[in-house]
């Protein structure tokens, strides 16, 4: 009698075994959330010597300018000066500057500075594992002094539900 009831708890265990490898495996549960803020920032841009990219001449006029280096009143020399238009043009910057004592028409200005931060957040849990061997204490019935009774023992689980 006792070699029988080993060798059906043994039974009983390999059918559980095979039962376990038999069931459905729970997939990973992977969840990806990527997020990307671009920010943009407006910078100070000092160019030391702009590189000239258009000359255009506008007109001529004359001016009056001492004929030597003394000066006295009513000696003067007429000279044509040539009134010009320039251009300085780069990715960065554009201006135009014009006349004999240059005088700034506009300045546009290109600052492009971007910052891009992006953020990964990768959830990624195991699989749920169903079947279990472990240790197990409980409270139960005794079939043979036919009485409630505690009992310590290995068993094997099989989970129905997790949390």
């Amino acid at each position: 009698m006792k070699t029988a009831s080993w060798i059906l708890w043994i039974c009983i265990l390999i059918a559980i075994f095979f039962l376990g490898r038999c069931s459905k495996r729970c997939e990973k549960v992977e969840t990806v959330k990527v997020e990307t803020v671009t920010e943009t920032r407006v910078d100070t841009i000092t160019v030391v010597e702009p590189v000239e990219t258009v000359r255009t001449e506008i007109r001529r006029e004359t001016i009056a300018a001492p004929a030597d280096t003394v000066y006295l009143p009513g000696d003067t020399v007429r000279i044509e000066v040539p009134i010009e238009t320039k251009e300085y043009r780069d990715t960065l910057y554009a201006l135009q500057i014009e006349g004999y004592r240059a005088r700034l028409n506009w300045v546009e200005v290109y600052p492009r500075t971007e910052y891009i931060y992006r953020t990964e957040i990768k959830t990624i849990s195991s699989p749920l594992r169903r079947w279990s061997l472990g240790p197990s204490v409980s409270y139960g019935y005794d079939i043979k002094n036919n009485c409630w009774a505690p009992s310590v023992g290995v068993s094997v689980h099989y989970a129905l539900w997790s949390w």
